[in-house]
């Protein structure tokens, strides 16, 4: 009767694992699609290795000429800024796994829309 009840379970498990390993492949796409390319310069968000520590964020940035314009709630993701051209390509060069455009959005714009107006 035991190999019965654990049927169910084993089903549920595996459409849930099969739901997390197409949203993890999907986010990945999306954030490889999303990188911006080498030569850019201006405002981006800048994401490290998990493991790196925000000095080594900062050392990066510096040597990629930019300047660090605040940190997020994520300790490996950081806003720079250069005008320099090839800024995103220096701060690959330095150490980050990538760079995007930064998006201003609060925690709790994660989930989906509140309706409050854009910060400026």
């Amino acid at each position: 009767m035991a190999g019965h009840a654990s049927r169910p379970h084993r089903l549920a498990l595996g459409l849930a694992g099969g739901v997390l390993a197409l949203w993890a492949a999907a986010a990945a796409l999306l954030l490889a699609l999303a990188a911006l390319p080498p030569d850019r310069s201006g405002t981006v968000a800048v994401l490290f290795p998990p493991t790196a520590d925000p000095m080594h964020a900062l050392a990066a940035i510096a040597a990629a000429d930019g300047r660090l314009v605040r940190a997020t709630f994520l300790p490996n993701l950081v806003v720079a800024d250069s005008d320099a051209p090839g800024f995103v390509g220096r701060l690959r060069t330095a150490g980050a796994i990538a760079a995007y455009p930064p998006l201003d959005i609060g925690f709790a714009m994660i989930g989906g829309c509140t309706g409050l107006p854009a910060g400026r």
